[in-house]
């Protein structure tokens, strides 16, 4: 079983231009990225998708390899879709890993592959942690997922999922009353997902759904249309860079992983 993990890289971000050159630690944002990629067991391949010759030579200076995407392309899951055609390279597994978490944990990395390798059945996959307090439930940056019996994705949401209609939890002091299996229904989404070859191609064919449109999350559009999305736990919070001002928070997540003094 081959696995490419392809991490999507534009410049031209609105918040924050020219964020995957941004230097953390002593190296750009996008390096962290394909290093935390090139650790991961179960990885056989990993490129950077871009359209910007500024990013493409900031990879190759770390020996990475680069594939040049149109740029009129509408997000990074067609990016990933389109290096992945023009490697002309068989894969079971095909990752997207976005180039704007530094702090991804190659163990993460590891337990979606492995949730592929062993769920045959499942057409994407991706991962979730624990929330680190139970006040970013309330952050709309922070996604949330919630799950059935077998760990599938049942739904995503900026808003605070499961809603506790009965519970405490709008004062201070409700975290005594909720049970260990209560928390647990409490999952931070992390930004890889895990296609099959062909659920990546038919997925970029659909067209934007409405639930995708309003929550502005693109994985709705697999789930409206049928699509199961299997969930790998994981204790690693990995956060995205959206603004200069998330990388300190980055930074203290690489420092936890033992990668920076």
């Amino acid at each position: 079983m081959r696995t490419l993990a392809v991490l999507p890289s534009r410049f031209a971000a609105t918040r924050f231009p020219g964020k995957p050159l941004a230097i953390i630690a002593g190296k750009p944002m996008i390096q962290w990225v394909w290093e935390a990629a090139s650790r991961a067991p179960g990885v056989d391949k990993v490129v950077v998708a871009t359209d910007d010759e500024r990013i493409c030579s900031a990879v190759h200076n770390f020996d990475g390899q680069v594939i040049i995407t149109d740029p009129a392309l509408p997000s990074g899951t067609d990016r990933v879709a389109s290096a992945l055609d023009k490697l002309g390279e068989s894969f079971d597994i095909v990752l997207n890993i976005q180039g704007d978490e530094p702090a991804m944990h190659a163990e993460t990395i590891a337990a979606v592959v492995q949730l592929m390798a062993t769920n045959s059945d499942l057409s994407m996959g991706t991962a979730a942690c624990p929330f680190a307090n139970m006040d970013e439930i309330f952050n709309p940056n922070a996604v949330k997922v919630v799950t059935d019996g077998r760990g599938r994705a049942l739904y995503f949401s900026r808003s605070p999922i499961p809603y506790l209609r009965n519970s405490t939890i709008f004062e201070p002091d409700f975290r005594p009353w909720m049970q260990p299996a209560q928390l647990q229904c409490f999952k931070r989404h992390l930004g890889i997902y895990a296609y099959r070859p062909e659920t990546l191609r038919a997925f970029t064919n659909l067209p934007p759904h409405p639930l995708e449109q309003f929550e502005m999350l693109e994985q709705l559009r697999a789930l409206a249309a049928g699509i199961a999305i299997g969930v790998a736990e994981t204790p690693y919070l990995s956060l995205g860079v959206d603004t200069p001002s998330d990388i300190p928070a980055a930074v203290k997540l690489l420092r936890e992983q033992g990668l920076i003094p």
